[in-house]
């Protein structure tokens, strides 16, 4: 009998949920967190990012996703000063993981916060110093996490579905982060209404870039975890009140035409779709905060 592997947050038992190419994701039925089994080899995923953040003619692909992550830059920003204390006049020291070509970067030094970032990618680390001027280093902060801050904001935006060991990464992210400090980090959500109605197919099924897809639950027991506390979970996070409705009445809509298209299709015997995903999918936003709990693995003290 083939064994399933266990869930890398919980511990739990896991079944398989869909292949992606050579790529299998298993779902946990417990916290319900869905991640790839076997991970991806170093070589394979460093080779894979050295192309990733280069333009589609060089075999690239991160313009598909660019000019949607600069709109949400200024909501981004205000998040962030939303929830620093407001009569702090200290400068306000960010850094931002996984930051890419450093647009956001660059944003929040025009916006007052004294901003740096890190990033894996030898490419777009070299974009963000050379074209927008902005203090910004390559390689893991599990690496580097000795050499500096402290900080007051970690940012992890659209990052912790790309890593493979996310609780060593924010373990690391805790030790550069002052006492109290806060982590903000979005990624797509599993298990939500629209994951159940299209179960696989939302757009987070994306292996190899994409190695896990967290539910709310197993957010919040990887971040305790790590040594955080929640200030906020967002399950369904838009840059404005109109997108938000229109990302909901789309995701229903498109859900349940779908849903009805792969029920009909099933009832015929055949398999109801041909390929992996739909560009369809919510998005959960997280604050977290530091606290003095001791972290269960990863980074040791």
């Amino acid at each position: 009998m083939e064994s399933w592997p266990l869930c890398p947050i919980c511990n739990g038992e896991s079944s398989p949920a869909f292949y992606a190419a050579e790529h299998r994701m298993y779902r946990c039925t417990n916290c319900y967190l869905s991640f790839v089994y076997p991970l991806p080899a170093e070589g394979y995923l460093k080779k894979f990012y050295s192309h990733f953040h280069k333009t589609i003619d060089k075999g690239g692909g991160y313009e598909f996703f660019e000019d949607r992550m600069k709109a949400d830059i200024p909501a981004k920003i205000k998040l962030i000063k939303s929830a620093l204390p407001r009569q702090s006049k200290s400068i306000i020291r960010l850094l931002d993981v996984g930051c890419g070509k450093g647009y956001f970067v660059s944003s929040c030094s025009a916006s007052g916060l004294q901003a740096e970032g890190i990033d894996l990618s030898d490419t777009a680390i070299e974009y963000a110093t050379k074209n927008l001027g902005v203090q910004a280093m390559h390689g893991r902060i599990e690496d580097l996490y000795t050499q500096i801050g402290p900080y007051d904001v970690v940012t992890l935006w659209a990052t912790i579905e790309h890593l493979v060991d996310p609780l060593a990464t924010l373990s690391a992210i805790k030790k550069v982060l002052k006492p109290g400090g806060l982590l903000f980090l979005d990624t797509g959500i599993g298990n939500d209404w629209l994951d159940k109605l299209l179960p696989g197919y939302v757009q987070w099924y994306d292996p190899p870039q994409h190695l896990f897809v967290f539910s709310k639950k197993s957010m919040v027991l990887l971040l305790s975890d790590a040594g955080f506390s929640i200030e906020n979970i967002n399950p369904c996070f838009e840059r404005s009140k109109k997108r938000l409705l229109v990302r909901i009445c789309r995701g229903f809509l498109c859900g349940i035409g779908l849903r009805m298209i792969a029920e009909i299709t099933r009832l015929h015997g055949a398999k109801p779709f041909h390929f992996t995903r739909f560009p369809i999918g919510n998005l959960m936003s997280v604050i977290a905060r530091t606290t003095n709990s001791p972290i269960s693995r990863g980074i040791s003290s």
